[in-house]
């Protein structure tokens, strides 16, 4: 009986901690609008090109025999 009274106390407890992460971080729609989202993905996708261009003339794939 006791072990179920300290799972449900741990339950609420973790249901709280999440509860309180949530509301400190900010929603998708707070963070970003329609212009902003397409203006982070182009820089995003643009950055990844490049540090794999970089990466690519650093790293080499050789061929096991």
């Amino acid at each position: 009986m006791a072990s179920q009274t300290s799972q449900g106390n741990t339950k609420d407890y973790n249901l709280r901690i999440i509860d309180m992460l949530y509301s400190q971080v900010p929603a998708f729609t707070d963070v970003f609008d329609e212009e902003t989202w397409y203006v982070f993905v182009i820089c995003f996708v643009a950055g990844t090109f490049l540090v794999a261009f970089i990466l690519s003339r650093f790293i080499t794939i050789k061929p096991v025999e």
